[in-house]
């Protein structure tokens, strides 16, 4: 009775670590087709003004020219202007984007009035301003979330 069970538990086994690894690949591909994504500033709101800083809300919009799905589990953010810091924002949703589409992402940034008093006055000096995103995307794994760096100029 022994090899009877071994002969139909063996392939069902086999079968399982199959698939889980596919499900595995496809995850990871996933989040590596995000490296591509091609992110734009689509638009600005003003949700509060305080007494230093206020809270905007910021549309981007994320193009992904890639022929597989791109997934951004969540990400932190902070936004400069001539590598000066204007504040700092999340992305807490998980973000799927479909092959050769475009989604638009709003988030919350608290923009610091001392960082833009800084940007306006290094935009006269220089008479221009370069903006930048710099942050953390993090990819969930089973194994615990994974860490990665990003810098994307505007």
């Amino acid at each position: 009775m022994g090899k009877k069970k071994a002969i139909i538990i063996v392939p069902i086994i086999l079968v399982i670590l199959y698939f889980g690894f596919q499900f595995f690949q496809q995850e990871v591909s996933q989040r590596e087709a995000l490296k591509d994504v091609e992110i734009s500033l689509d638009g600005v709101n003003v949700n509060s003004v305080g007494f230093t800083s206020a809270t905007l809300e910021l549309r981007f919009r994320m193009y992904n020219p890639n022929a597989v799905t791109a997934t951004l589990d969540r990400a932190d953010y902070e936004v400069y202007g001539n590598d000066i810091s204007l504040g700092n924002g999340n992305i807490s949703q998980r973000i799927d984007i479909q092959s050769r589409e475009t989604r638009t992402v709003t988030t919350i940034f608290d923009a610091s009035y001392g960082g833009a008093a800084s940007v306006l006055i290094s935009a006269i000096r220089e008479g221009n301003v370069n903006w930048r995103i710099g942050g953390t995307a993090y990819y969930d794994t089973p194994l615990g979330s994974i860490t990665v760096p990003f810098i994307v100029d505007i």
